[in-house]
């Protein structure tokens, strides 16, 4: 069973991504605090190799289009 993306009990966050630098930049980008890197089980057809591991509760900024579409407008 894949874990939750925040979980509350240890205040972290995951977020997946195909490899490690993208932790790291993810970090970067955001300024986030990056804990930990745990590899994901192997898949077919995986995508994402890696869970990033943040401190605290941790989400993308908004999007252009998602802004857009929340105040009524065609983005």
């Amino acid at each position: 069973m894949p874990k939750p993306r925040y979980d509350e009990d240890e205040n972290v966050s995951r977020h997946a991504a195909a490899e490690a630098s993208d932790c790291l930049e993810m970090e970067s980008k955001y300024g986030w605090e990056l804990k930990r890197i745990e590899e994901l089980p192997e898949a077919p057809n995986q995508v994402f190799e890696v869970d990033c591991v943040f401190e605290g509760k941790t989400e993308f900024p908004k999007s252009y289009y998602d802004s857009e579409k929340e105040n009524g407008k065609d983005a």
